[in-house]
């Protein structure tokens, strides 16, 4: 009897223990899922209307020379006279003598062409006389005058002659020219950009004396891509009052006025750019002088951008949509395009005709959004 209560009990107990376990699941409550509140996100809005705009285009570039010379001497000579005006940074007009080179071998040679011509006009006076005589010979000896030679009336000594007086006219011209040219004056208003010119130096011709920059004119060459181009409209004839505004990181508080005068013809291969050429007046008798070398912004007037929403760049979308927040904070995608970019913002137009002005667009969307999406509008951004 023990044997079989030892063998039957633990069963019992085991079968007793799955019983109640069994129970108190099958009796247990289900627990109820509780759905996460929903997350509206917030966002800055700016309230934006379809407008005309005026954004001036920007370039730049580096101030050039409009006209820059290398003075170099006519004749060989000792330097015998360097003006004290002749030093770098000097403003000079026109005509002022720079230097002298030593005349007196060209002074020789002129005085030697002198007496050439002297002597030469000598000739021909007497070859005159000869061919008159000549001639009143021939006709003397019943000939007719038709009939004698050339030589025989003394025509060619009479030719020779002449030509020899215009050969020593040219000469002495040449020699004359070549004392003027002992002198080195300034072709035009210029300040001194280099001098190599030194009193006892021997100067030969196309040595170098020193530079000269034009301080009537200076001009810049302004790159343009075809975007800014069709907002210029230029044609081949620029209008005389295209002025633009220049200014430079090195002097921030100054301003200077250029007009545009041309167009290069010629397109830069590398990046599709066409440069406009503006001059500028006067940039060194400014209180501010332009100097050569110097780099400038430009901000050029342009036609203004028709019936156009001005946005942050931040608001676009992959230059082809932006998101706005209609009457029930619901978002909106709308598709634009780009019609030009000007200081981080986008001048854009909607594609669909049918979005009306004003918009509440969102100024810096987030990559979750999605159309009917509920969002919470911050205090709008001025």
């Amino acid at each position: 009897m023990k044997t079989i209560l030892k063998i039957v009990l633990p069963v019992l107990l085991i079968a007793l223990s799955v019983f109640a376990a069994k129970t108190i699941v099958d009796n247990k409550k289900p627990r109820k899922s509780k759905q996460p509140p929903a997350v509206i996100p917030s966002v800055s809005i700016i309230t934006v209307n379809s407008q005309d705009h005026s954004p001036p285009i920007h370039s730049y570039g580096t101030v050039k020379s409009f006209f820059e010379t290398n003075l170099s001497p006519q004749v060989n000579g000792q330097i015998t006279y360097v003006s004290p005006k002749f030093r770098v940074g000097e403003a000079i007009p026109q005509g002022t003598v720079l230097a002298k080179i030593d005349s007196t071998d060209y002074e020789a040679i002129l005085a030697r062409e002198l007496a050439t011509l002297t002597t030469n006009k000598r000739t021909l006076e007497e070859e005159t006389i000869l061919a008159q005589q000549a001639k009143q010979d021939w006709l003397a000896s019943g000939r007719n005058l038709e009939t004698a030679s050339p030589f025989v009336l003394r025509q060619p000594q009479l030719a020779a002659a002449k030509a020899n007086i215009a050969s020593s006219k040219a000469a002495i011209n040449k020699a004359q020219a070549d004392i003027d040219r002992c002198s080195i004056s300034a072709p035009f208003d210029a300040v001194i950009a280099s001098r190599d010119a030194s009193l006892g130096n021997y100067a030969t011709i196309q040595s170098s004396l020193g530079t000269l920059v034009a301080t009537d004119h200076a001009e810049v060459h302004l790159p343009l891509t075809p975007e800014q181009l069709k907002r210029i409209q230029l044609n081949k004839e620029i209008k005389e009052d295209y002025t633009i505004t220049l200014t430079s990181p090195t002097k921030p508080s100054a301003t200077w006025q250029a007009k545009l005068t041309r167009i290069n013809p010629v397109i830069d291969p590398r990046n599709q750019v066409v440069f406009v050429i503006a001059e500028i007046d006067k940039p060194y008798d400014t209180k501010n002088p332009l100097p050569v070398g110097t780099f400038v912004n430009a901000s050029i007037p342009a036609t203004p951008v028709s019936a156009a929403f001005k946005i942050p760049e931040t608001a676009l979308i992959n230059d082809s949509f932006l998101w706005a927040v209609d009457t029930d904070s619901k978002l909106l995608r709308i598709p634009v395009t780009r019609i030009y970019s000007f200081e981080e913002s986008a001048y854009v137009t909607p594609t669909d005709s049918s979005i009306q002005s004003p918009l509440k667009i969102v100024s810096r969307p987030l990559t979750n959004f999605r159309h009917g999406m509920e969002v919470k509008p911050l205090p709008q951004d001025s």
